[in-house]
């Protein structure tokens, strides 16, 4: 089993919750700067460790940044190149999203995008507590391998013994994925990764 993070690594969301950000931090009384990058240096990265970063409340803050997504933010596209690696993955063994949206929302860019059918299963944050809790419960299941762009999908691959690949054309930098067994640059770089440690042979679509 191979474990995605979703936001930066499957949706190319960053410009969207950006938005979406302004929009809540405003309700919230806060004014923030336009070239602000919040969620670059985050651990967890989680709407709520922003918002008890920006002095609220974190539960209110999420809560929040979700509803402001649900009325008002559209589907961000999918990251280039990651609709290959997908469907080249589809079928060889389960893939689930690993993710601390909710999800609602990551259905509902899975069925826009017609990736539904690729997933055996969708964690939101709605589901566990920590990607940890996730990972975990999900060992007995074969899990193996979590894909994410962020520090805490590095450190929550760690804490219970997986493989830990790390993006880079995700939120967050390469100085941020210090826990990574194996950084990658391009969708295409993360299939020849997945396909030499799954053993697949990868091909092109």
């Amino acid at each position: 089993m191979i474990c995605f993070d979703f936001d930066g690594v499957i949706s190319d969301s960053l410009l969207m919750w950006g938005g979406v950000l302004h929009n809540t931090a405003a309700r919230f009384g806060i004014d923030l700067p336009d070239d602000v990058r919040p969620f670059q240096r985050l651990r967890p990265l989680t709407f709520e460790t922003l918002g008890k970063a920006l002095g609220v409340d974190p539960a209110a803050f999420s809560d929040a940044m979700a509803a402001e997504a649900a009325s008002k933010a559209g589907v961000p596209p999918l990251v280039e190149g990651m609709r290959g690696v997908l469907d080249n993955l589809a079928g060889q063994e389960p893939l689930v999203i690993v993710s601390s949206s909710r999800r609602a929302v990551i259905e509902r860019f899975l069925g826009e995008h017609a990736l539904s059918h690729v997933f055996s299963d969708v964690i939101g944050s709605d589901v566990y507590s920590s990607k940890v809790d996730v990972l975990r419960a999900l060992l007995p299941a074969g899990a193996r391998i979590m894909v994410g762009d962020a520090a805490s999908d590095m450190e929550a691959a760690r804490a219970v013994g997986i493989r830990a690949v790390g993006v880079l054309w995700g939120w967050q930098d390469a100085d941020m994925l210090s826990d990574a067994h194996q950084l990658v640059q391009t969708p295409a770089d993360l299939l020849a990764a997945l396909g030499t440690s799954a053993g697949l042979v990868a091909h092109s679509h």
